[in-house]
Parts: structure tokens; C-alpha cells; sequence
């Protein structure tokens, strides 16, 4: 019974994760810039604890982008005409989104912020046409990811709240 309970849970936690992918494309956004950072800290000889802040800053900016999708699913849910309360609570979930975007560009210049290291790894990718165009590709299809890889249907949001 116990086992059925939590691969429940988990298959429930995953396909709200999917959906929520699916339909908000700051969370897109997010997912994209932390795949780009993930694959480029190796460049830069992170120690242990550098790379655990790293890996918990991400973890925290998509969380706070969940609660986020969460917070406006559930006030749409409950308040489909304007109200003037469900706007400050979608403003507040949104600026506490803000506010761990805005942490993790001061976690990521603390820790990215090597000029020589920079240099070097712009010289490696433009010194290669191959790397060059693999580079310029990752980022085309990041950016169709960010933009198009969406529901068609309706996401059930209140833009007016």
C-alpha cells in the first residue's frame, strides 16, 4: 500500500512538473539558462561547495517558479473575475520568483565572474567554425524551447486578476 501511495505521489509530482513546462515559459526559460550553465561550469573548475550553492540557487529558482504556477492555477480557480486581492497575490508569487532570479545572477557573477576564464572559453568556441555553429544551434532550439514548446489548448490562466 505504502509503495502505491508514493509512486503516486511522485507520478503526480512529476506530471505536474510536465504540465507546468508545457504551459509557463518563464519556467522554459529557466530550465534553459540552468542546461547553458550546468553544461558551461565545467569550464571553470568549481570546487564541491561552489557546485552545491550552484545546483541548490537552480533548484531554488524552479521552485519558486512552480509555487508560482501553483499560486495563479489556484487563484484563477477561485476568483475567475478581477479582484483586486488575487492580483497582489499573483504579484507577490511572481516577485518572489524575482527575487531568486536576482539571487542567482549574484550567485552565478560570484561565481562565473573569472575574466581569463572567459576569454579562454570564448576563444575555444569561436576558434572552431563547428563549435561555433554547434553553439549558435543549442541556442536556436533553446530559444524555439523557450518560446514554442507549448500547449495548444487553453492553460486555464486569468489574465485579468
Amino acid at each position: 500500500m505504502y509503495r502505491s501511495n508514493l509512486f503516486s505521489s511522485f507520478a503526480a509530482a512529476g506530471s505536474g512538473i510536465l504540465q507546468a513546462i508545457r504551459q509557463e515559459p518563464h519556467l522554459r526559460f529557466h530550465l534553459t539558462a540552468a542546461a547553458f550553465v550546468l553544461y558551461f561550469q565545467r569550464y571553470f573548475a568549481l570546487e564541491r561547495s561552489e557546485l552545491a550553492l550552484l545546483i541548490l540557487t537552480i533548484a531554488l529558482v524552479i521552485s519558486a517558479e512552480l509555487v508560482n504556477t501553483a499560486i495563479e492555477r489556484t487563484v484563477d480557480l477561485c476568483c475567475p473575475q478581477r479582484n483586486p486581492l488575487a492580483k497582489l497575490a499573483k504579484d507577490a508569487a511572481a516577485g518572489a520568483v524575482l527575487v531568486n532570479a536576482i539571487a542567482s545572477v549574484g550567485v552565478g557573477l560570484f561565481l562565473f565572474w573569472k575574466p581569463q576564464v572567459l576569454r579562454r572559453l570564448m576563444q575555444e568556441i569561436f576558434s572552431s567554425p563547428t563549435r561555433t555553429i554547434v553553439l549558435l544551434i543549442a541556442v536556436v532550439c533553446a530559444g524555439c524551447f523557450v518560446l514554442f514548446f507549448t500547449d495548444r489548448g487553453t492553460t486555464g490562466k486569468n489574465k485579468d486578476c
